[in-house]
């Protein structure tokens, strides 16, 4: 029987561009050495060699092999969720998803993904994913934009996301995702998302983020850094791997 294949939010093709970078200007570096070029490899072949330990080691630690603790976030939104229709809007590999459906078996589910070309995931993966764990939820997966939602989606008791607005790269705003899950919640739903919200790479005015929430009627009822939700280690706590993560909730008002 096929095994689920669940991929981590690190990709691989990163791992392997840095350890190429890094392995060239080492060796430029050696090949010039005594030589005043030796500075001008060694010092980028070290920035290479900084990135490539940050990635590997947080792919590592994002593993069931390194502690597990993609599982981990997934679950902290898992746990919160509840509805007849549950959307997880940038379903990746399905793993979220399959971890909503065993806790809510009744529950109609719907995955939605760009699955792009620079990541390891696919809607093909996805479906096999959920083949192998035996899950009987009915459920669709979709490729679309988190910018722009198919509106015959519909409407949902429940919205998730995870890591997945930041990543948008049709739309400057990354705000407009946003907005876009909350107009398929009906009223009362219930919103769950997990972004780098306190990044102002992305989110230069934090603002905006309550502002884009509210203009949809939704209201925050928690919003939290991860890192106060759990013991993240290093390099997960950098700034540059999770440190900006934040979980934000809440529903949608009744006016």
């Amino acid at each position: 029987m096929n095994k689920a294949k669940y991929k981590t939010w690190i990709r691989t093709k990163r791992i392997i561009i840095f350890s190429v970078l890094t392995a060239i200007s080492l060796l430029l570096a050696l090949l010039s050495f005594l030589n005043l070029l030796f500075l001008l490899f060694i010092i980028p072949g070290f920035t290479f060699g900084y990135i490539l330990l940050i990635i590997g080691v947080s792919k590592f630690r994002l593993s069931k092999f390194g502690g597990d603790y993609q599982s981990k976030i997934h679950n902290l939104i898992a746990s919160r969720v509840d509805g007849e229709r549950i959307l997880d809007v940038g379903c990746g590999s399905a793993h979220l998803l399959s971890i909503i459906a065993k806790q809510n078996p009744e529950s109609e589910l719907v995955g939605i993904d760009y699955w792009g070309d620079n990541w390891e995931y696919s809607k093909e993966l996805c479906i096999n994913n959920f083949k192998a764990e035996n899950i009987k939820n009915k459920v669709e997966f979709r490729k679309a934009t988190a910018s722009n939602l198919p509106d015959d989606i519909g409407m949902f008791d429940c919205v998730v996301s995870c890591f997945t607005f930041h990543e948008v790269q049709d739309v400057n705003d990354k705000t407009i995702s946003i907005c876009e899950a909350l107009k398929h919640l009906r009223k009362g739903g219930k919103f769950i998302f997990i972004d780098v919200f306190q990044d102002p790479k992305y989110y230069p005015e934090p603002e905006e983020i309550d502002t884009a929430i509210k203009s949809k009627n939704g209201i925050i009822t928690d919003r939290i850094s991860l890192s106060k939700m759990m013991d993240l280690p290093f390099p997960l706590n950098h700034k540059k791997v999770l440190g900006y993560a934040e979980m934000i909730t809440g529903r949608i008002g009744d006016c």
